[in-house]
Parts: C-alpha cells; structure tokens; sequence
C-alpha cells in the first residue's frame, strides 16, 4: 500500500465535518419548525457529497495510508459508504422524530454527524491514538444523543450507565495502549507488533480489544447496551447498532490482522489493508491460540445469550439490542484463525457488516416512523397493524428483518452464508453448526416482529404523516438491503479484486513490507 496525500484520503471525513459543523451553526438562528424542516436536508445533502466523494476516493488516488496513522482500502472504503448511508437513515428517522415531539433544538443533527465522523476515521485508524480520539468523538456524540429525553427515566438510565461504563472501557483502551507503547516504543498497530514480544506487550493488547469488545457490545461488556438502546430514540438505536459497530469491528479487525501477520513471521512489516490476505505462520497459530479461543468463546457465548435474550422481549428496542449482540458474535467467530499455510482474511466479515449496518439503520428508522411520540409504541402489541396503516414502511421493515433472519435474497443471508462457509472451510465445522442452529433460534423472534406488524390493528394504531426525506432513505436501505447481494465480491474477495488489496496481500514468499515508511513513533522524553 502506497503513501497518499490528506486531501484525497480524508476529503469524506471533512465533507462530514464541515456538514456537522453548518448544521451546529445555523441551529441557533432559526425556528423550532424550521430547524426540523432545514436541518436534517443540510445534513442530507453533505452526506451524499461524502457518500459520491468516498466513491471516487480511488479515482483521486486516495487508496493508500498517511504516514501508517489513517489508511484507505477497498474494504474501508465500503465501510465508510455504510457508515453514510445509515448516518443518512437514523438522520430521516430522527427527523421525523423531532418534529412529532416538537423537540426544541436542532443540535441532535449535528451530533449525529459528528458521531459519524468519529465512526469513518475509527474504521480508517491505524494507530492506537487516532484510533483513541476517534473513539471518544464518536462516544461522546452517542452519549449526548442517548440522553435526548431528559424527562424519561429510561432515557437517564441508559445515559447513565453507557456513560460510566463507556468512561470505565475507554480507560481500559487507553492503559492497553500505554502498555503497547510503553514495550515497543510504537502506537502504529503494525510496527508495534513487529517490537512487541513480552507479555507486557500482550497485555497491552488484551486491554484494547477489550476496549473494543465493548464498544461492538459482544458478551460479557454487552449490559449496556439493552438500556442505552431503550433509552435512546428509536432512530439513534439504529444509529448506534450500525455507525458504532462498523467502527469497533473495523478497528479490531486491523490490530488482529496485524497480530496474525507479524506473530507468524510471514509479513514483518505487518499491515495496513482490511482487505489483506494474510498468509498464517505456525508462529501465530500458536502464539495467538489463546487470544483466538477468548475470541472464539466471547463469540458463541454472544450469539446464545443474544438470541435467547430477545426471545422474551416484548419491547422493540430491546429486542434489536440483544439481536445486535448476537449479530456481533457471528462476526467475532469470523476472526477464528485457519489452519498453518492457509491465509485469513476477513472479507465476510466486511460484507456482513455493512449489509447489517445498512438494515439496522433502517429499521430503526421505519419503527421510529411507526412508533408514535416519544416511540411510546415500540412494543410488539404497540406495532400491531402498521404494516397495513403505513405499507411502505411496513414493506422496508419486513425487508429489514429478513436480512437479520438470514432469508435470501438480502444481503444478511449471503454474510450468514459466507461466514459459516468460512467457518467450515477453517475447520471449525462444529462451531459453524452451533451458529446455525442460533441462527434459527433467532428466525423466532423476527417473525413475532414480523407477524406483529402485519396483524390486525390495534387500539393504538398510529397513522404516519409524509416524510419525504424517511421514505426515500428507508426505501433506499431497504433495495440496498437486496442489491447488495448481487456483489459479494466487493467485500469477500478484495485481496484479488483490488489493486490496494493486491499490495497487502501477504505471504511467505514475498517479505516486501507494507507498513508504512514513517512509523507512528512518539519519541521518548
């Protein structure tokens, strides 16, 4: 992977900013009614100009690093595209939210926006500090956004308890990487693999995938997530269960791609790429067994309890917290190791998630449109009969769903697919079996939510007034939810399909490093 300019690597990012930024800034001289009327489509209309200029990232050469702190790749640049376009969904969701609440202030767009812009550069990070501040950008968006019902009790409780728990796993990030840097010297996630060898180092590195872990919500660092996401509007639960994981599972999948690469000696100059293909050493086989079987066990232990936990939920919200975990533990077994001489790559685990992140978003946003005020009828019996009063919302949402549940022709069904095909293929046969069975378990409680919304109505049917802007990015989700199926190559293969993916593609045979020329160093003092 090349060394690229700022400005083509990072135009995206500013894109997003300067839009968050135009947002915060009108907020204060317009109306009430005009700031739910303008706002969201100021923010609409910056994030498409994002969504075209990641398009052409590579026509403008921005497929590359800078000095190893911020890489670009095929694989990254999908999953900034899926940050945009659920950042586009929970904007419409949380539009039609704020208007029908008459919530007094426009803020909430922007922080959104910001958030979006912490998610972009987390998924591009490739370093322990960027990776850091990334982070914390995006927390403390989500944090405020979670907390926008200060007169509801569940709306604090779930503030609360995110906040301090958030706090608490930042500061364990944040000593693994002291740790990271304080034994190797480094914080680019490559070269301090290269110099790290003790168990300080090991720790260290322990410590920031825990960070991580809860971040995505994978068990045991899930118990936040059911009350933020019952607290947070419906349209900001959606948010979170795309924006957030795509940045987490990004960030984990650099730092254990380079793990991988460096501990088995076939790559000494790790990685920049999320689209690599590394060539697996009996070296890492071995010396990463343990952090593999953590891995292994956090992901089956995720998919159970998420899917049996959503089982008994009555209360939408919640359902979709505990399915998020389980979703989250599907892609943690992903990152399973394959046998000496075979090479791992992740690309299911890419095109699985963007397909989710695009769903969750737009979900959330069709149940945040048939919710009532204050989302007061995101229950199953609450729902009972908004297919028939709102049918495009009804159709997008049983769209959505079957993408959770894995029914073909949508793009969950294809990543379910390609990671248990993975699974198998590295011998894990007996885990991918386990998987599919939870997979089944999880079909359940998606058709309740299905049958729910299809029903008769209830006594509290709420009709849904127009809303342009949701209905085009629902509706938009909801076919990219489908098309995306017909392109699985764009994520399962980029390591052969791409030229950047081609100059990570690591081996034995060729030593030539592609980590960055400039290490991300912070001299002693």
């Amino acid at each position: 992977m090349h060394s690229t300019d700022l400005l083509p690597l990072l135009m995206p990012v500013l894109l997003v900013l300067c839009g968050a930024l135009v947002v915060l800034g009108s907020e204060p001289f317009l109306q009430r009614a005009a700031k739910h009327a303008w706002l969201p489509w100021i923010a609409a209309v910056m994030l498409v100009a994002a969504g075209v200029a990641q398009a052409l990232v590579p026509q403008f050469g921005g497929l590359g690093h800078l000095h190893g702190i911020f890489a670009m790749d095929t694989a990254r640049l999908w999953l900034c595209e899926a940050i945009i376009a659920s950042t586009l969904c929970a904007l419409a969701g949380l539009q039609q939210t704020l208007a029908r609440d008459d919530y007094a202030g426009g803020e909430p767009y922007a922080l959104t926006m910001f958030a979006a812009v912490g998610a972009m550069l987390m998924t591009m990070a490739n370093d322990s500090l960027s990776l850091f501040v990334a982070l914390e950008v995006t927390s403390l968006s989500v944090y405020a956004l979670v907390g926008l019902r200060r007169h509801r009790p569940e709306s604090n409780e779930g503030l609360f308890k995110y906040f301090v728990m958030g706090a608490v796993f930042s500061a364990i990030y944040l000593y693994g990487a002291a740790l990271t840097y304080g034994s190797t010297g480094f914080t680019q996630f490559g070269h301090a693999a290269i110099g790290g060898r003790g168990g300080l180092f090991m720790l260290g590195q322990l410590l920031i995938i825990i960070g991580l872990l809860f971040k995505i919500g994978a068990v045991p660092f899930h118990f936040w997530s059911p009350d933020a996401y019952t607290g947070a509007p419906a349209a900001i639960t959606g948010f979170m269960g795309a924006v957030v994981k795509v940045g987490g599972i990004a960030a984990l999948g650099a730092i254990w791609l380079n793990l991988v690469a460096v501990t088995g000696h076939t790559h000494p100059g790790g990685v920049l790429g999320l689209d690599a293909s590394v060539a697996v050493g009996a070296a890492a086989k071995s010396g990463l067994r343990n952090y593999q079987l953590i891995l292994m066990f956090l992901g089956l232990l995720s998919v159970m309890l998420g899917n049996f936990s959503a089982l008994k939920q009555t209360s939408v919200r919640r359902l979709i917290a505990f399915s998020s975990v389980a979703h989250t533990g599907y892609m943690l077994l992903a990152f399973a190791i394959p046998s000496v001489g075979d090479t791992l790559s992740l690309g299911a685990v890419w095109f699985y998630l963007v397909g989710y992140a695009i769903a969750t978003a737009g979900a959330m946003s069709a149940i945040a449109a048939m919710a009532g005020p204050e989302d007061a009828n995101d229950t199953l019996s609450g729902l009972a009969g908004q297919g028939r009063a709102s049918p495009i919302h009804g159709l997008a949402l049983t769209i959505f769903i079957a993408s959770f549940a894995g029914v073909p022709p949508t793009a969950g069904f294809l990543g379910k697919f390609l990671v248990f095909s993975d699974l198998v293929a590295k011998g894990w046969w007996m885990v991918a079996v386990f998987a599919m069975v939870m997979a089944v378990v999880g079909a359940a409680y998606y058709l309740r939510l299905v049958i729910a919304i299809w029903a008769s109505p209830g006594k509290d049917r709420v009709v849904t007034g127009p809303n342009v802007m949701g209905n085009w990015a629902i509706a938009g989700a909801a076919i990219a939810t489908v098309v995306l199926i017909s392109f699985p190559g764009a994520l399962y293969r980029t390591n052969s399909s791409h030229g950047a993916g081609d100059s990570d593609k690591v081996s034995v045979s060729s030593p030539a490093p592609t980590a960055a020329p400039i290490p991300a160093r912070i001299p002693p003092q």
